[in-house]
């Protein structure tokens, strides 16, 4: 198993200025990270070349690459725009260097059952998998955490693999599943045949009267936590990857609201001493 380190957990410090690109890739490297999850949102305004350069520079490998747009709609003019986005985005995955796409698909429209944002996201990977395939690219759907999104547990997300195709594998996210009531072990164990990549993030439960934070389905509230100080049981989680023989990348996950750069040292340390 290897640690990577998704940008997107820097989101603000980049924003901020607290870090430029390069920088945020030496950090990542100097905290033990051996790839970095890029999200095209944070990577804007370099070309694929040089961001492939900057992430050799530091020493790491693209571990995935983040991208997408709403694949959950029927309509047949947005869908062929939306399929035209993610086979630019394939093509860009390629062009920095990755073998891993997570596709990002947009949430259910109001009113838009899951059942069916599902079908439309599954029908659109079908299509774009040949694409992918072409560009040396596995694509893969992971565990959202959004109430909205077109799959959350194990069970949706291996029914859109199945309608999508048997190319399609898995980003296992350990803590999205939660906000469906589900279990991150459990989620593994049902879905581990086709888990190619994996998230590492923790929350922590809020008190029932609280009105911030992420809601699951059964009216729980989350707040993202530093790796290791929230309530996901992570040695049990690596344990599981382990008798797996997970050999992926592992790329820590940050959504709280303390300084970045701090949850990432904590973070980084923790999984460190776990996964070796």
């Amino acid at each position: 198993m290897k640690l990577g380190f998704m940008i997107y957990s820097l989101s603000r410090a980049l924003a901020d200025g607290t870090l430029d690109v390069p920088s945020a890739f030496e950090l990542m490297r100097k905290l033990g990270a051996e790839g970095v999850d890029i999200s095209v949102a944070h990577v804007q305004g370099y070309s694929n070349a040089e961001v492939r350069r900057m992430v050799e520079d530091a020493g790491l490998v693209v571990s995935c690459y983040i991208g997408g747009s709403t694949l959950t709609v029927g309509d047949r003019k947005q869908r062929a725009k939306a399929l035209d986005d993610v086979r630019r985005l394939i093509e860009d995955a390629a062009e920095v260097g990755a073998q891993t796409m997570l596709v990002t698909p947009g949430v259910c429209a109001a009113g838009q059952s899951p059942a069916e944002g599902r079908r439309n996201v599954a029908a659109a990977l079908a299509q774009l998998i040949p694409h992918a395939q072409q560009h040396g690219i596995t694509l893969t759907i992971e565990d959202f955490g959004a109430g909205r999104s077109p799959y959350q547990t194990s069970a949706e997300c291996l029914e859109c693999c199945e309608l999508a195709g048997p190319q399609l594998r898995i980003t296992y996210d350990t803590g999205n599943m939660v906000m469906g009531d589900e279990d991150p072990i459990a989620f593994l164990q049902a879905s581990k045949h086709l888990v190619v990549h994996a998230h590492a993030k923790d929350w922590k439960l809020l008190p029932a009267e609280e009105e911030k934070g992420l809601v699951s389905r059964a009216g729980k509230r989350y707040i993202g936590t530093v790796v290791g100080q929230g309530i996901l049981d992570y040695p049990a989680i690596i344990k599981a990857l382990k008798d797996m023989n997970y050999e992926g990348f592992l790329s820590f996950e940050y959504e709280g609201s303390d300084d970045p750069v701090a949850a990432a040292t904590q973070g980084m340390a923790y999984l460190r001493e776990l996964v070796q």
